[in-house]
Formats: structure tokens, C-alpha cells, sequence
């Protein structure tokens, strides 16, 4: 027999009881406490051992000691066998009179003249109609019943035990109270166990029999947490109980029967609150009869708004039965602190509910909670849990619900708002708005789930039911999927629309068409939008949502050429956009706010803007900003010259949202990784990325350019100059005819003239630098740089020293650590050429060390083939030991500065100021006899790590 956990007390006591009893002391027990609490199991463990041939003993872990009061002898009432009786009660034989008698008296191993004489007198009573001779027959067919009982055990001490005595029949519960009232002096031990809680027909009966002096109360308490470990222990061993412990008693709450079944559920599946628990709960939860059912499945509808008023009015129960019913079990652990202890509970009863009345219970829900007031979120769970509501404005509900939810970011629950308002919803009109709310808000998280909706929104907008915002936001997301011509149609129709529109409407037509002339140029107008003169960051956009002033910083950079005004401009409006959140953001939010500042060469602020906006709460909910955060940060980091991070950010766009996802828009994420691919020398890779689907309508877009740039690129690397003059000379073409041919976007021209210079067409190539110079003029450090890099190679042998001197220094502050590796490396072989040795090893040892940082292993061994770091920096490469006489702070500055970092890159990775970077760089300048940065010795790189 299974030693039960923390239930000596009531063995013990109960033994006591049995002896007495043995002695010729009858006395009656009640065993009382909440629902599956192990009332049952005590019952059998204690009739087991007074049936075994021992006495039933008890004691701690190990011990083998008698209960106390056992007579463990066979003393004084140990004579003669135990007759035991044992019956169980149940709600459902209720209405059957002395049904539980019938399970005592008539028990097979009774004699059988006994049981003959015991069912004359129960059939008499069963038999008989109700009149008034009814109460004087009761009387005499229970006291005929006790008589018998009474003569039977005086040859023999008995054990009487009734399970579930709350819900026995009024005549069997009568008969108890004559036995009771009789068992004195008789050897009779009654055992009655009962649930508490508010049970009417036993109350008044549980009242009189603990008022006998031959009466004992047992309660019967959940397990402690000492208690649930030891039980787990048996089962799981000593180190699976101390770890598990904690949470099976919060989900358990100490109740027995809960454990077992959390215990049943780890070692079937490792699983927590499984099925078992689920089905132990809900027979746990039946006990308390169908009052006590409807109060907890009430519960479990209402959830967090519960209370006992309002949940006596959602399922008809008296509002002090549903206190009782809460507190009775919060007593056994089936509740906790008036909710369920753990969320599979709640799912479990919810589960248990049929369809019907799942529905019939939340429609209702749904209007007592509109009716008290409580929020929209509360009120449209229901609604959409119940397929609707009842007497309450439904879609309104769900509506202001949805955007509550998106304020959020909890944008699944807000899309399950959304779709059913749109059940709901009454004529054509809102049914298109809510169509296109629901296209947007499922487009946050991934555009392929909002195609579904394009079709239709497409009809509603032909057909005049959706605002100007509305279908322009329609357009923009036909375009991303690209459906150029659906899209054109629609932006035909906004332009036709009445001049008298509403002022806002009018703004955000002309923000559109910005957009549209530098993002998706073919269905643009061709004439520019804005008032001549004034940028159009400050037109009218300027009040409206943030997609509108951004959309005009944008064509500031790409159509006007305004970059310092426009990154001014973009720099305040980040600084808004950081703290305006909700609702009036549309799709490609990062790619709008922040490619700009990248277009305009002003990385390192991007840069910022990027690390900043993934740490916010608020970006890293929403799985679309991610990805294009993303996409941005590996755009940067390319032309920073950091492919390592350009690969892996890419990446993560592509994780985040996948490649058919991003529609027109993929060739960003996948230009970045076929660029970092070609210039780390990965040529398998970068053909793979090469062979990824894209939609054809991406070469009539923006994203277009930087895949055709990239992958001129990779033809160049592949030495198919053919292909790669196509594709640069496309990018050439089509930004031309968009008037989009700004160096910002994709320097066309450096590419096409390096693949010149490849072919030996060095009048081409120089025909397009200077070109290029031209159009760059004092901005844009990174391309005038590749520029004069690449147009060294056109002159003769001193102006290529010099070009490439310059073309140094100006990479260096550009902060494009791969040019700057490339214009070091074509520096060494000018300094080689020109016969200074000396300055050739060490130029090429410092572009060395630039290419290895980016991981441009290419150029590292076209710099030193076959070389490793200890041999390009091994003893005798750098005979200047002046670098001893440098400072810890100096030979980290001067560290940094030899690997391409800006002063400014230094001083915000040393924690320093800008002025206290050029003080270190001047005296190490005078110590080593330098007077450039090209110049540092190349050992230096051996504490980049440290430095870095």
C-alpha cells in the first residue's frame, strides 16, 4: 500500500476512532474538505489497513511505526472480524430514496437473511405514495433499518465509510442521523467524508452530527509545497522534485489529484498542465454539481474582468452561491486567488464547452462588459469568441479595438478585430475601409498576407468606396507585389479626381506622386509636384502624416539634389518620428525615414538612427520594420565597407520577412548580399543570391538600381565585361530617364569605368570619371574618392601618385574602409613603380590589414599571396622603433587611424572628443615622422582588437 503524503494526522485519528470502536465505543467521523484533496484515497488507505493483517502503521519517510491509538497486539476490541461497508454518493441518485442504504444494507457479503429483511423495509418506503402517513412510515422503516444494523454488529465491530456524503438522498441522510443518535454504545465506526462548500441538503445534517459528543471533525488540507515536492520525489526522483516543485504547486495549488495528473503529464510528454491535468480539473470541477460548473465556466469566459456581481449575471446564479462556489474551491487549489492557476485550466473548461454554449455564453459577455463600460479590447474578445454579439454596435467595438491593439503592437489580435468588423460590417462603403485597414495592418508583419486582400480593394477603389489615402496606400502596396498596371489605373483615377478635394487629400496626393517619382518612377508624373524654389520638405506634406514629409526629404535628395537641407530636414523629423507612434505610419516606414540620410552619404548618422530605432520596443514588435532596419543597416554597412555585418544584416532581412515577401523591394536586401559576396571573394555564394526569384517589375523601380549595380559587379569579378558594362549602363539609362542620376544612389559611372579600365579603354573610362567628378563635386567623399582612385589609373605614373593621395585622404574621412583598402593597395604599386620600396611595404601592408578587417580576402592576397598576419607583420617588416615612445592613448588613437576609422569614428569609440583625437594624432605624427595616415607603420595592427 502507498504511504499517502501528509495525511498521518487523520490516520492517526481515524485509527483512534477504529479502536474505540473495537472496544465498544461507536462514535461518527466526518472527513471533510474542498474537492479532490484526497478525502476518497484516505478512506481507502485507512479501510485497508484496518482490513490487513496488521494494523495500519504510519510515521515518517522510512518508519514503521503504529499509528497512535492502533492497538497493535490485537488488544482489548480486536475480537471478532471488521465488517466493512463502503458507499459512494453521487448527484445523479439523488432522487432515488435510501439509495445510498441500498449500497450499505444490501452489500453481497451481508447475510443474506439480512439483506432480505433490510430490503422489505426499503421497498416499503419506496413503494408507498406520498400522503400523510408518509413521515410516520420513514420513522419506522429507519428504525427498523438501524435495529437490524445494530443486532447484526454485535457480533462483530463494523466500518461504515460514505464518499461523498454531501450528495446523498434525504432519506439515507435521515438514516444517518438515526444511526448517529444510536451508535453510542455500539461498536461502530462511521466514516463520512464531504466536499465543503455551499451543499444545501447535507448542511443542516453535517450541523446536528457534529454536535454528538461520539462526533470528530477531520479536515483534510491541500498538500504544502513540502508536501508536492515529496509526492514528486516518489515519482521523479530528489533533483526533478526540487526543480519542478515550485511551479506544479502553483498550477496544483497543493491539491492532490491536480499533482498526480501534472506528474502524469511530464513523464508521458515532458509536458505541463497537459490533458491529464485538463481532465483531472474539469472532474474536479463537476463535483460541485451543475451551480458550481456554471460559475467556473463563467469564469473562465470572463477572464480578467470577473466579478462576483457580474458573474452571477452571466450565468443565473445567485450572486452568494457564486461566492461560495469561488471560495470553496480556492479551498481545494482548483482556483487561485479567484482565477485559474494556470492558463491551460482556463482552456480546458473552455474547451469542455459545446459550441452553443461557447457562443451563447461570450455574446453575452460581450454585452454585460459594454454595458459596465469596460474597454473595447475586453468587448471585442468576446465578440470575436462568440461570432458576434447581441444588441451592442459590434463593428464600433471592433474597430476602436483594433487600433487599440495596434498602438500596441499586438498585431494578430488586431487583424482578428479587423476580420470580423469586416463580417460585420453593414454597406459597401465601410466594408471597404475596413478591408483596406485589415490590408495594412496584416502588411506590417508580411506583405504576402495582405495580397489577399489587393483584388478586392482594387474593385472598391473602381468603384469609388475608398478614400484618397486609402487607395493611395491600395497603390503602394500593388506596386511593392508588383502589379505596375493595376496600380497605374488606380493613379490615374486619384488624378482625376474633383479639384475641390479636402486640403489634407491634397497633400497627400503630392507626397505620392514625390514618392512615386523616386521609388516606382514609370507611373509617376513627369513634372515635379512641388513649387519651384522651395524645397519640399517645407510644402504643405510638412503638416501631415510622416510618410508624406519623409516621401519630400527623399526627392530633396534624389530629385533636387538639397542634401544638406534635406538631412537637416531628416535629421528633425527622425527626431519626431522617434516619438510619434501609432497609427499614421504606413509600409517601408525605415526604408522611407532613413535611406535619405544614406542617399545623401551621411552613413554614419544613419548608421545611428538604425542601432537606435532596433533597441526601441516599439521597431522590434513590428516584423516588418525589422526586416527593413535590416536591409537598411546591411546598405550602409557596404558602403561603410563592413561586409561582414553587410552579410549577416542582409540576412536577417531575408529571415525576417522572405525574399518573395519583399516584392519589389528585394533587391535591396539582395544587392547588399551579392555585393559583400563579389568583394569577399564568395563568387558561388553571390551567384546564388544571383539565382533567387525576382519580380520583373523590380527593374522599373528604385530597388531595381541597386541590384543591377551589384551584380554589374559581380559580372566585373567574373571578368564578363560585357554583362557588366550592360548593367551598369542600364542603371545609367534608367536613372537618367527618372531623373533620378545622383551619385547617392548607385555610382554608375565608377562601375562602368573600372570595367573600361579592365578592357584597356582608358578614354571611356576617363570620359565617365570625370563625369562623375563633376557631378559630386565636394560631396559625396566615398564616390569622389573611388573616382579619383579609378582616374589614377588613366594619367601618368606622378599624377597617380598623387590622385591616389588624395583619393586616401578622402576615403579615409568617408569612413568606406573597402575603397580605402583599394585605393592603399593601387597606392603601394604607384610607390613600387616609383622606385620608393620602403613606402610601398608599408602602404601595402596598411591596405593589408583595411582589406583583412572588411574580410576582402581577395585584395589581401593580391596585396601579399599566400601571406598569413604573423608573416605580413613578422620581425624585420618595420625597422621604425619609434612606436615604443607612444602613449597607451596615442598607439590606440594612431591604431584605430592606420585601420580607416574617422576621427570621429575614434572618438565615439574611445569615449573621447573629436579634439582630443587630432591632439593625439599631431604628436604621433611628430613622433614617428609621418605626415599622413597612410603613412603609420602597419604594425599597429596588432592591437585592433585591444583597440577596437
Amino acid at each position: 500500500m502507498t504511504r499517502l503524503v501528509e495525511r498521518n494526522e487523520q490516520l492517526s485519528r481515524l485509527a483512534t476512532l477504529l479502536h474505540q470502536a473495537r472496544s465498544g465505543t461507536g462514535s461518527i467521523a466526518v472527513v471533510e474538505g474542498a474537492a479532490a484533496t484526497g478525502k476518497t484515497e484516505l478512506l481507502h488507505s485507512f479501510a485497508q489497513a484496518a482490513d490487513g493483517a496488521r494494523p495500519h502503521r504510519t510515521g515518517g519517510p522510512g518508519t514503521d511505526a503504529p499509528c497512535e491509538g492502533t492497538p497493535a497486539d490485537g488488544g482489548p476490541g480486536a475480537g471478532g472480524e471488521l465488517l466493512r461497508l463502503h458507499a459512494i454518493c453521487s448527484p445523479a441518485e439523488r432522487a432515488l430514496p435510501l439509495g445510498v442504504v441500498s449500497q450499505l444494507l444490501l452489500a453481497p457479503a451481508l447475510p443474506a437473511a439480512f439483506r432480505a429483511r433490510a430490503a422489505e423495509l426499503i421497498d416499503r418506503l419506496a413503494s408507498t405514495p406520498d400522503t400523510g402517513a408518509t413521515e410516520r412510515l420513514t420513522a419506522q422503516v429507519l428504525h427498523g433499518l438501524c435495529r437490524e444494523l445494530l443486532a447484526l454488529v454485535n457480533r462483530s465491530p463494523a466500518l461504515i465509510t460514505v464518499d461523498d456524503v454531501q450528495h446523498a438522498d434525504p432519506e439515507s441522510v435521515l438514516w444517518l442521523l438515526w444511526l448517529a443518535r444510536r451508535i453510542g454504545p455500539a461498536p461502530v465506526l462511521v466514516v463520512l467524508a464531504s466536499d465543503v462548500g455551499p451543499h444545501p441538503g447535507f448542511a443542516a445534517a453535517r450541523t446536528e452530527l457534529l454536535r454528538y459528543p461520539h462526533s470528530d471533525l477531520i479536515p483534510v488540507d491541500r498538500l504544502s509545497q513540502r508536501g508536492a515536492a515529496e509526492l514528486i520525489g516518489r515519482y521523479l526522483g530528489r533533483s526533478a522534485a526540487h526543480r519542478l516543485a515550485p511551479a506544479f504547486f502553483r498550477a496544483s495549488g497543493g491539491n492532490p489529484l491536480l499533482l498526480r495528473a501534472l506528474l502524469d503529464d511530464w513523464r508521458t510528454g515532458r509536458n505541463m498542465a497537459g490533458h491529464s491535468y485538463r481532465q483531472a480539473l474539469l472532474t474536479s470541477l463537476r463535483r460541485a454539481g451543475p451551480a458550481g460548473l456554471a460559475v467556473v465556466r463563467g469564469l473562465a469566459v470572463l477572464g480578467e474582468y470577473t466579478s462576483e456581481a457580474l458573474l452571477s449575471r452571466l450565468v443565473g446564479v445567485n450572486v452568494d452561491v457564486v461566492a461560495d462556489t469561488v471560495r470553496a474551491f480556492e479551498a481545494g487549489g482548483l482556483l487561485t486567488d479567484g482565477d485559474f492557476a494556470h492558463p491551460n485550466g482556463r482552456a480546458g473548461v473552455l474547451e469542455d464547452l459545446s459550441p452553443p454554449q461557447r457562443v451563447a455564453l461570450h455574446r453575452a459577455a460581450a454585452r454585460l462588459l459594454q454595458e459596465r463600460g469596460e474597454p473595447a479590447t475586453a468587448v471585442a474578445a468576446h465578440i470575436i469568441a462568440g461570432e458576434g454579439a447581441d444588441g451592442i454596435p459590434a463593428t464600433r467595438v471592433l474597430l476602436d479595438a483594433a487600433e487599440s491593439h495596434l498602438l500596441e503592437q499586438r498585431f494578430e489580435v488586431a487583424v482578428d478585430c479587423l476580420e470580423q468588423a469586416l463580417r460585420s460590417a453593414g454597406d459597401g462603403r465601410e466594408r471597404a475601409a475596413i478591408r483596406a485597414r485589415l490590408a495594412q495592418v496584416e502588411w506590417r508583419c508580411d506583405p504576402r498576407a495582405a495580397a489577399r486582400h489587393l483584388e478586392p480593394l482594387v474593385g472598391d477603389a473602381r468603384a469609388g468606396l475608398l478614400t484618397a489615402g486609402d487607395t493611395i496606400e491600395v497603390c503602394r502596396q500593388l506596386l511593392w507585389q508588383g502589379h505596375c498596371e493595376e496600380a497605374t489605373t488606380l493613379i490615374e483615377g486619384l488624378r482625376a479626381a474633383p479639384a475641390d478635394e479636402a486640403a489634407d487629400t491634397g497633400a497627400r496626393l503630392r507626397a505620392f506622386e514625390l514618392w512615386l517619382m523616386c521609388t516606382h518612377p514609370r507611373p509617376a508624373r513627369r513634372r515635379r509636384p512641388v513649387l519651384r524654389g522651395r524645397p519640399a520638405a517645407e510644402g504643405p506634406a510638412d503638416r501631415s502624416a510622416p510618410w508624406q514629409r519623409f516621401s519630400a526629404v527623399l526627392a530633396d535628395v534624389l530629385i533636387h539634389g538639397r542634401y544638406e537641407e534635406a538631412t537637416e530636414r531628416a535629421e528633425q523629423l527622425l527626431h519626431k518620428a522617434s516619438v510619434q507612434r501609432g497609427t499614421v505610419w504606413t509600409g517601408e516606414s525605415a526604408l522611407l525615414c532613413l535611406m535619405p540620410e544614406v542617399y545623401a552619404d551621411r552613413t554614419e548618422r544613419a548608421a545611428r538612427w538604425c542601432e537606435a530605432w532596433r533597441r526601441d520596443p516599439w521597431t522590434a514588435r513590428v516584423p516588418m520594420s525589422r526586416a527593413e532596419l535590416a536591409a537598411v543597416s546591411a546598405e550602409i554597412a557596404v558602403r561603410r565597407g563592413d561586409l561582414t555585418a553587410a552579410t549577416e544584416r542582409a540576412r536577417a532581412a531575408l529571415e525576417e520577412v522572405s525574399a518573395p515577401a519583399w516584392g519589389t523591394a528585394a533587391g535591396l536586401p539582395l544587392s547588399s548580399l551579392i555585393l559583400a559576396a563579389t568583394r569577399r571573394g564568395q563568387l558561388r555564394t553571390a551567384a546564388e543570391y544571383l539565382r533567387v526569384p525576382v519580380p520583373a517589375s523590380m527593374f522599373e523601380s528604385r530597388y531595381g538600381l541597386h541590384y543591377l549595380y551589384a551584380r554589374g559587379h559581380y559580372h566585373l569579378v567574373c571578368d564578363n565585361h560585357a554583362a557588366a558594362l550592360a548593367d551598369f549602363f542600364a542603371c545609367g539609362e534608367l536613372m537618367r530617364s527618372w531623373a533620378l542620376d545622383t551619385p547617392g544612389l548607385v555610382p554608375w559611372r565608377t562601375g562602368a569605368a573600372e570595367t573600361w579600365l579592365r578592357q584597356g579603354n582608358r578614354e571611356q573610362a576617363r570620359r565617365l570619371l570625370n563625369e562623375q567628378l563633376a557631378w559630386v563635386g565636394t560631396d559625396f567623399g566615398r564616390v569622389r574618392g573611388q573616382a579619383l582612385r579609378l582616374l589614377a589609373a588613366c594619367g601618368s605614373q606622378r599624377q597617380r601618385t598623387d590622385l591616389l593621395g588624395d583619393a586616401v585622404e578622402i576615403l579615409e574621412g568617408a569612413g568606406d574602409r573597402y575603397e580605402l583598402a583599394r585605393a592603399l593597395a593601387d597606392l603601394s604599386h604607384a610607390h613600387h613603380t616609383s622606385g620608393e620600396q620602403r613606402r610601398a611595404r608599408q602602404t601595402a601592408r596598411r591596405a593589408w590589414h583595411v582589406a583583412r578587417s572588411c574580410q576582402a580576402e581577395p585584395l589581401c592576397r593580391e596585396l601579399f599571396p599566400g601571406m598569413a598576419e604573423h608573416e605580413v607583420d613578422g620581425p624585420g617588416a618595420l625597422e621604425d622603433t619609434a612606436l615604443t615612445f607612444l602613449s597607451r592613448a596615442e598607439r590606440r588613437v594612431a591604431t584605430l587611424a592606420s585601420a580607416g576609422y574617422t576621427n570621429r569614428a575614434i572618438a565615439e569609440k574611445l569615449f573621447v572628443t573629436e579634439s582630443t583625437v587630432e591632439q593625439h594624432l599631431t604628436k604621433v605624427y611628430r613622433k614617428l615622422g609621418v605626415k599622413h595616415r597612410e603613412e603609420l607603420p602597419a604594425l599597429l595592427h596588432h592591437d585592433i582588437a585591444t583597440s577596437a
